[in-house]
């Protein structure tokens, strides 16, 4: 595959994705670092604060992930107010596997679905790094309102596109931090990637 803006050809080397595990659902339950009590101390949760309290103070003392994971058991939508807008969706376990040289470069990179280019981003460190470790590999504390939206956002649409069809990532290296962000916007700007889209959608819809 290969982009055209402003008259320079950019390729993108197909990367095909190795699923390690599937069916990946309440992640979220799996933080155990801090209790509730001590999760709502943070500057990020100090909103949710007075409203645990008065109506959840038996979950206080227990891991903040397993507490959460209780209040959505009683059937209270108010434990996503813990969790990013991504942060309970379904999620899968893979790797990127290819041309190994490229993938410890960094650049621009394109995820495919059945030839349709659906989201384009940027990597600053490593190809491998950034899709191995972050997009394919979902941790529990990701998925809190402080944690990686993003990331929760790629992997759980990867997740439900692979169920009915091919998906594989595109890669281009850059070294120029400046000129990754140029070719992604421009890429993002005349494509208009659906995810891309539907992310910006759900943070101007914070904004306002």
């Amino acid at each position: 595959m290969f982009v055209i803006i402003n008259e320079e050809q950019f390729d993108f080397q197909k990367v095909e994705i190795d699923v390690l595990e599937q069916g990946i659902r309440n992640l979220f339950s799996n933080f155990d670092k801090m209790t509730l009590q001590e999760l709502i101390c943070q500057k990020k949760y100090e909103q949710l604060k007075d409203n645990t309290e008065k109506n959840f103070a038996d979950l206080l003392e227990q891991p903040a992930g397993r507490a959460i994971q209780q209040m959505k058991d009683y059937g209270h939508p108010f434990y996503k107010q813990f969790l990013n807008n991504y942060g309970d969706l379904e999620y899968s376990r893979f790797v990127v596997k290819g041309n190994d040289e490229a993938l410890r470069k960094n650049g621009v990179y394109t995820i495919i679905a059945d030839e349709e280019l659906v989201f384009c981003g940027v990597c600053a460190r490593t190809f491998k790094e950034r899709i191995n470790q972050h997009i394919g590999n979902i941790y529990a504390k990701g998925c809190f309102r402080d944690g990686t939206a993003t990331h929760c956002h790629v992997n759980a649409n990867i997740t439900q596109k692979m169920q009915t069809s091919k998906v594989h990532f595109g890669i281009c290296p850059i070294d120029d931090k400046k000129e990754m962000n140029q070719l992604k916007n421009a890429i993002i700007k005349r494509f208009e990637p659906e995810w891309n889209l539907r992310s910006n959608q759900v943070v101007m819809s914070l904004i306002q």
